[in-house]
């Protein structure tokens, strides 16, 4: 609604700022093609090609879709944006690059972007928008990289504030990322408790965020032999990556499918 006035009035200043708490909002809800078109417009058709940060969103939402060359040749124009000391400008610089790597492949990388976002908790606070994303990535590299130590003290970050000071997805992201880390010690709750870390993850996350924890789900069923389940899982997160149009969701689950039974010749 905001954008829509500012678009009337012609308030260009007014409208980025619409624009981007617009897609940040359709970001978390999981509808990207809207997000996609959202900036789109702003950029494109309205002439607010010139707002880097603005544009950073849209190199955001490539990063997520697995569109690296978008992403990268968004950061490679940066100017004003990168050269600015403002927490936030480098927080959303540092999200770019963080997903781009991820994207990638490279979980040293993105951990790296990730945890200079989560630098700035005492700026930004630590239920900002880019430090919700920013920790369940980090989490998930370090996870990816085998780095316990580094896994258990993003945990004690998050432990180290009050409940009502966490935005409910990092509650939920950090049951995920507690049984991530205790399940390679043989713990027989594992199954269990990573069901319920997936429960709290559809109720309090986003649908990409839940993906990758049923994701996580499907590899450990898979490792206690239920296959059924693990396809189950996989399935609906595939569903999930399609609907996102998010190539590495995809990618994953692909890694993660039961083996197929082989077929004969004709």
């Amino acid at each position: 609604m905001a954008a829509a006035h500012s678009r009337r009035a012609g308030a260009r200043p007014l409208l980025a700022v619409g624009v981007t708490n617009l897609a940040a909002a359709l970001l978390m809800l999981g509808d990207w093609d809207t997000a996609e078109a959202e900036l789109a417009q702003a950029l494109d058709a309205d002439g607010l090609g010139s707002i880097e940060y603005l544009a950073c969103y849209r190199a955001w939402l490539a990063a997520l879709r697995g569109d690296t060359p978008t992403a990268h040749a968004i950061l490679a124009g940066l100017g004003d944006l990168r050269a600015s000391e403002d927490p936030q400008d480098q927080a959303v610089i540092a999200v770019v690059e963080a997903f781009t790597a991820a994207a990638r492949g490279q979980p040293a990388a993105a951990l790296g972007h990730a945890r200079a976002i989560l630098d700035e908790d005492s700026a930004l606070g630590i239920s900002h928008e880019y430090l919700r994303w920013a920790w369940p990535l980090a989490a998930r590299a370090a996870h990816d990289l085998s780095d316990t130590a580094t896994a258990a003290g993003l945990l004690a970050i998050l432990d180290g504030y009050r409940p009502g000071e966490l935005a409910p997805m990092q509650r939920a992201e950090r049951d995920l990322a507690r049984v991530r880390l205790a399940a390679p010690d043989g713990d027989p709750e594992a199954g269990t408790a990573l069901g319920a870390a997936v429960a709290g993850l559809r109720q309090h996350s986003t649908p990409y965020h839940l993906a990758h924890g049923l994701l996580d789900h499907a590899a450990h069923l898979l490792r206690t032999g239920d296959d059924g389940a693990a396809a189950a899982a996989t399935g609906e997160a595939v569903g999930i990556a399609e609907r996102l149009g998010c190539q590495p969701l995809l990618d994953r689950a692909e890694t993660i499918q039961p083996a197929r039974p082989r077929t004969a010749a004709s």
